[in-house]
């Protein structure tokens, strides 16, 4: 019975949907009442922007990476010999 009761996965809350949901659909409610659709349309190109704007860093810092090594591999190669 002991063993039963700790391979049981404890719960933290019984609510069908989480406290951040709530706030999340509370300001999106707010937001729109009071500012209408050009929130909505911010909210979007924020979120659409912050996405690209992940991605490029990403890209930029993967190139930076393959630079440096590659920077330093000709500084070994030719600084060696």
């Amino acid at each position: 019975m002991i063993r039963a009761e700790k391979n049981m996965k404890h719960r933290s809350s019984y609510l069908p949907i989480s406290i951040g949901w709530v706030l999340k659909i509370g300001f999106a409610v707010a937001g729109f009442a009071l500012w209408g659709w050009s929130f909505v349309a911010v909210v979007t190109g924020v979120y659409i922007g912050f996405k690209f704007l992940k991605g490029l860093l990403s890209c930029l810092l993967s190139l930076l990476i393959l630079a440096v090594a590659i920077a330093l591999l000709v500084t070994i190669i030719f600084l060696t010999f």
